[in-house]
């Protein structure tokens, strides 16, 4: 019985770590020096974003008005009626079409305690396409902040192997203590290194960075790149999506990603829970022209 409660509780935790993909952290550092490095101030462009009173994902202030953040966050589907047939039995069952931007006339953005009511969103037209790519879009708000300076983009493609910074809102915890990892809404900040570049390419140019979730002494959780994990490594998780991904270069720092989200092997979860989990980030350089468009 005790296994079973145990599995359920690693099932549930499975389960926000897929719909939402704020971040999971060593066991061995602790949670406050990740929360300490959120809140330096070259972060306090992100912010997060709620349907109401529902958290809905992170975004980060990037000019005047406008917040970039996942496409995803906005988006809904028409839910229709269908059947499978499975060995001679007919099961009811609903497939999702029609992908389309959600009502927005609840929705706002929080940021340094400061709420703003989100005016409009302009998702990028590839994410409404068949082929789902570009998960990035702009929110733009009736009033900018009164206190926070908008990030600096980058704009340059030199991103590979850059000394990373992740920061979201949303589930965090110990990544080999799956039963401790909750939607706390902590802004969490973590290290990683960007592994790969590569996916769906936009003007020419591949779209996602990845990273995985190194451990020093598990030889199998490297997935790509330097097996050794930075001190404060990390991985994206619930309620992450939309959030930034920074690096700093010639003493500034500069945006270059946003949490587009994850999924999770299950076969390495069972063996190391989420040490050797990926995540990835929607590339900010190769939408620097359609970003500067929708921007007046």
């Amino acid at each position: 019985m005790k296994t079973l409660s145990y599995l359920i509780r690693l099932l549930s935790v499975i389960s926000i770590f897929i719909v939402c993909l704020g971040g999971i952290f060593r066991d061995d550092v602790g949670e406050q020096k990740y929360l300490d490095l959120a809140n330096q101030k070259q972060f306090n462009s992100v912010g997060k974003v709620y349907n109401d009173t529902t958290f809905s994902g992170s975004c980060v202030y990037i000019h005047k008005r406008f917040f970039l953040t996942a496409a995803h966050l906005f988006i809904e589907y028409d839910e229709i009626p269908d059947t499978i047939r499975d060995e001679g039995k007919t099961i009811y069952t609903y497939r999702a079409e029609n992908p389309h931007q959600v009502d927005i006339s609840n929705f706002l953005i929080v940021i340094n305690g400061e709420k703003l009511k989100i005016k409009n969103v302009i998702i990028h037209p590839n994410y409404l396409s068949e082929e789902r790519s570009c998960d990035i879009a702009l929110i733009e708000v009736e009033k900018k902040p009164a206190s926070v300076k908008p990030a600096r983009l980058n704009v340059d493609n030199d991103e590979f192997k850059s000394h990373v910074v992740g920061v979201g809102y949303g589930s965090s915890g110990p990544a080999g203590r799956p039963d401790l990892v909750g939607s706390y809404q902590k802004k969490i900040a973590g290290e990683n290194v960007i592994d790969s570049i590569s996916g769906p390419e936009y003007q020419g140019k591949p779209t996602l960075f990845y990273a995985d979730f190194d451990h020093s002494s598990k030889d199998n959780c490297n997935k790509m790149g330097d097996s050794t994990p930075l001190p404060l490594e990390y991985i994206s998780s619930g309620g992450d999506s939309g959030g930034g991904l920074f690096r700093e270069k010639k003493g500034k720092w500069e945006l270059i990603g946003i949490t587009t989200g994850g999924g999770i092997d299950i076969q390495q979860f069972y063996q190391t829970f989420y040490y050797g989990q990926t995540a990835k980030w929607t590339r900010v350089s190769v939408f620097k022209d359609w970003i500067e468009e929708n921007i007046p």
